[in-house]
């Protein structure tokens, strides 16, 4: 009896079993179906969005191996890329800025390098010359030697970039050569005083080793920076990378083309954050402005009439939130004409107009 009881048991279980999982699923609704068509058609967009921008920047970006000046004097003759290239060359990337050949990668690419070879996208080999660098910026340039003219980037506006923005990093990771990868801005106004000076762009898209002079490119394949450095305890990749804005891209390179160096602006003086007490008083946030903190004797910022504890706002037209802000504006300032200074001296907001001079 029990067996029988047993048995009538475990049949009624087999067809519970059997009716559940041969009984038909539920349909998607409609809603169900039309959300799904609609989740393929923007992922199907976003990529095709992605592959546009590659697409549009890849030609412009090339391979550097600069000839390291360790290596025995009987190779003088650059390598083809193929041969020996890691134990040869230091191996990075570069961006083409125009059609003559004028590319730019990072000083610590082509760092006392004995010569500059690059490769194509297309696979073309070709020789570069005349370096010149910026090493407090760790930006460099040179000329790429060709007969033909050569693809290049468009620039595009740093400054308009937000925080979440799509961007692709492109360049030679490990001598992968055309490495595309996608992230967003994950931060600006980083600074890395210790490595490279000026504010920089703070992305996810992954950079590693041989990335360094390659392109930052935003949605539309327009570079908006220059890969520098990335933040990591094993060498690698580790969410935390690092590039140089375009528009200061611009005015190194700029300066580089045109006088062999840069010049940068100065006005004599240190600032610092706001303490939180300032901010208070002034009813500012601490990041609303920079405080002055050491006035050097004879210097610009003397001779327009500031003072130690000044908060200033505004330099030349354009709103100083840290230091770094402060520096950055200022050092791109041609020199030698009066710009207008907006500043908190005590409750009264002030009007100056100070005139940067050439650091020496």
């Amino acid at each position: 009896m029990n067996q029988k009881r047993i048995a009538r048991a475990s049949a009624s279980i087999f067809l519970s079993w059997v009716t559940t999982v041969l009984l038909p699923i539920e349909p998607a609704s409609a809603d169900d179906i039309e959300l799904q068509q609609l989740a393929k058609i923007q992922a199907k967009s976003l990529s095709i969005a992605f592959q546009s921008a590659a697409t549009k920047a890849q030609p412009a970006v090339v391979t550097v191996l600069a000839k390291r000046s360790d290596v025995d004097a009987t190779l003088d003759e650059l390598d083809l890329l193929d041969s020996n290239s890691a134990r040869n060359f230091n191996i990075g990337s570069g961006v083409i800025l125009d059609a003559k050949g004028l590319c730019v990668t990072n000083h610590h690419v082509i760092k006392d390098s004995k010569g500059i070879r690059v490769r194509l996208a297309d696979g073309r080999e070709l020789t570069g010359s005349n370096p010149v660098s910026d090493p407090s910026s760790d930006l460099a340039i040179f000329r790429i030697e060709s007969e033909e003219d050569l693809p290049h980037v468009a620039i595009g506006n740093s400054d308009g970039l937000h925080v979440g923005d799509w961007v692709l990093a492109i360049g030679s990771p490990f001598a992968l050569d055309q490495t595309v990868s996608v992230g967003i801005i994950s931060s600006k106004g980083r600074a890395l005083n210790r490595l490279v000076e000026g504010q920089l762009l703070q992305t996810d898209a992954a950079i590693n080793p041989g990335n360094s002079g390659g392109a930052l490119v935003d949605i539309e394949g327009e570079l908006i920076g220059i890969n520098t450095a990335i933040m990591t305890t094993s060498g690698s990749f580790q969410g935390v990378g690092f590039a140089i804005p375009s528009s200061r891209v611009q005015w190194i390179t700029s300066e580089l083309s045109e006088v062999g160096k840069v010049r940068r602006a100065k006005v004599g003086m240190r600032v610092e954050p706001m303490t939180q007490d300032q901010a208070n008083e002034l009813k500012l946030p601490v990041r609303g402005g920079v405080a002055v903190t050491r006035i050097n004797p004879d210097s610009p910022a003397v001779k327009a009439g500031l003072q130690i504890d000044d908060v200033i706002l505004e330099i030349a037209a354009q709103r100083v939130f840290t230091p770094e802000d402060f520096r950055s504006i200022v050092e791109q300032l041609p020199a030698d004409k009066p710009y207008p200074l907006t500043l908190m001296r005590g409750l009264e907001k002030i009007s100056l107009e100070i005139t940067p001079v050439i650091a020496d």
